[in-house]
């Protein structure tokens, strides 16, 4: 059951796959840690569609060798190229502006480890953008444990009634219902939509471009300008 909203003052987003593509980051770092402990490469698009999951999730997907060796290499690699590697998704840069621009609160709830996401963004201009940024290694349980957004409305100073998530993952969507909170589904590019209607999201929007228009049409924010 959604929660009954107060007037929408912020929202908390998820990175990858609904406000930037680093899949090509991704990829590379896990075939580096596959190749390091002596384990099959695995197909571009396999990776892809377990990106914005936990590695701890994936790689036992992929093979039995330890996890921690695994997470080991690909931070490594990541440390040298996940930042360049990576880039904003189509219109997410300009939806960003007009939300803020509309006196929205913006954070960022993850798990990428914070070190990756302040580079990001800062790499893409969102420093000026963002009130609040919440990393992977902030917290004891990642998402689909509600402790990101949790800590993320803590740093916003923001109650959950307050405040919309929005993703692009399963684990997006149970999140914000552990909170509780309004959460909007973004359709991935990485695939999994019918996964990620099944876990029926209070709305769904095709691509983070439409959810300004979503807040607008729903009453979910008070709208300035278009």
């Amino acid at each position: 059951m959604p929660t009954v909203l107060k007037t929408t003052r912020a929202l908390v987003l998820d990175l990858d796959g609904t406000l930037i593509d680093s899949s090509d980051g991704v990829v590379d770092a896990v075939n580096y840690s596959l190749r390091m402990m002596e384990q099959p490469e695995q197909p571009p698009e396999r990776i892809k569609s377990y990106i914005g999951f936990p590695l701890s999730q994936m790689y036992p997907v992929f093979t039995d060798a330890s996890v921690d060796q695994l997470c080991h290499h690909f931070q490594v690699m990541a440390a040298r190229t996940m930042v360049s590697l990576t880039e904003a998704l189509p219109g997410a840069d300009d939806t960003l502006r007009l939300l803020k621009s509309n006196g929205l609160k913006l954070a960022v709830a993850t798990t990428k480890i914070r070190v990756h996401v302040d580079g990001i963004i800062a790499k893409l201009g969102w420093d000026v953008l963002f009130d609040a940024l919440v990393g992977g290694d902030e917290v004891t349980r990642v998402k689909p444990a509600p402790e990101a957004f949790k800590l993320a409305l803590n740093r916003l100073e923001i109650d959950a009634d307050e405040a919309i998530a929005v993703g692009d993952t399963i684990n997006d969507v149970n999140a914000a219902k552990a909170v509780p909170m309004t959460v909007i589904a973004v359709n991935s590019p990485y695939g999994g939509r019918d996964q990620l209607l099944a876990a029926q999201p209070d709305h769904f929007i095709e691509s983070i471009t439409e959810l300004p228009r979503l807040l607008k049409e729903q009453s979910l924010t008070v709208w300035r300008r278009s």
